[in-house]
């Protein structure tokens, strides 16, 4: 072996070195997690790592462990191992980017005062630059109301591509209940999303309470629109 190649694979095993013992803390600031996740203590490499008591947007996950898979690097995606102690995930950036093999049970951060939980089955919405390419698994959420107007409801359904966008309908399991509610949630490639919820009662207290979380008069019931983007 030449002194030259000699240098090269000197030099590769050190950057390799380097990359196998990167300290999590390090690198974190630069991987793609989601937008308010917060943690009291970062520990372990980029490859076996953990946050400490995470956050994500006032939603307890505990302690969290994560891990970037090596080899989808070479193509060009990044894809982060998530898993709580109720739930575990894939999110992936780069050519292909969105969430995948999502399972157990994920606490959301609240909205406008309605407690949320996702049960997860196989739960996946990827994106590339054409779009949605792949979606399916099965979502079921419970949503709390303030209060004790009524026990918690629960919604299902299933991901799908629709054209370029991903979307999300969830629809009530308790048909028969003083309050019905229907959520369609529709993503983009950029990461933006919009939530259309539809709620529908003939209770004054149950109303009044929506209206209270942001809901408004509309035909057929009461509705609200969430809009924003994920991730960073």
């Amino acid at each position: 072996m030449s002194g030259r190649r000699l240098a090269c694979w000197f030099a590769g095993s050190f950057v390799l070195a380097l990359l196998l013992s990167a300290p999590l803390q390090l690198v974190l600031p630069r991987l793609s997690l989601p937008a308010g996740l917060s943690a009291t203590g970062v520990e372990g490499s980029l490859w076996r790592g953990a946050l400490r008591q995470a956050q994500w947007q006032g939603a307890e996950l505990g302690d969290l462990r994560l891990g970037l898979s090596p080899l989808p690097l070479l193509a060009g995606r990044q894809r982060l191992r998530l898993r709580s102690p109720h739930a575990a995930l894939a999110l992936q950036r780069g050519r292909v980017r969105g969430i995948d093999h999502a399972h157990g049970v994920l606490t959301l951060p609240p909205l406008s005062g309605l407690a949320l939980r996702a049960s997860l089955d196989d739960a996946r919405m990827l994106f590339d630059d054409d779009g949605c390419r792949a979606a399916g698994g099965r979502v079921r959420l419970e949503v709390a109301l303030p209060g004790d107007a009524l026990p918690p409801l629960l919604l299902a359904g299933t991901p799908s591509c629709e054209g370029r966008s991903g979307t999300l309908a969830l629809v009530s399991e308790d048909t028969g209940g003083p309050l019905l509610l229907e959520a369609t949630l529709g993503i983009d490639a950029d990461s933006s999303y919009t939530l259309q919820t539809l709620a529908r009662s003939d209770d004054p207290a149950i109303r009044a309470v929506l209206l209270t979380s942001g809901f408004q008069d509309a035909p057929g019931g009461l509705s609200r629109v969430d809009a924003g983007r994920l991730g960073r």
